[in-house]
């Protein structure tokens, strides 16, 4: 593991980024710095790792199985995706 340069992705963007990551949705220069940043920050590749465990989990997840989850748990999932979105 490298220690972090002065130009290096700061761990507040990579979590603001992490979705386009996964979607594969980021330029190559972009997602080379963040494939970087993951090589030495272990909380970054903690929430990568759980944003996988997310993904995998709501896509085995059947429509009528969503319409069961606590409307304050949806509420808070929501809030939560939008702040990271910024919608």
């Amino acid at each position: 593991m490298s220690a972090p340069t002065p130009d290096d992705l700061p761990c507040q963007q990579f979590v603001e980024l992490v979705t386009d990551y996964l979607d594969d949705a980021l330029p190559d220069e972009q997602r080379e710095q963040i494939d970087e940043h993951l090589g030495y920050c272990d909380g970054c590749t903690t929430v990568l790792a759980q944003w996988r465990e997310v993904v995998r989990l709501t896509g085995r997840l059947a429509e009528s199985e969503v319409d069961e989850v606590e409307p304050h748990t949806r509420d808070q999932l929501m809030a939560t995706f939008r702040r990271h979105h910024g919608s």
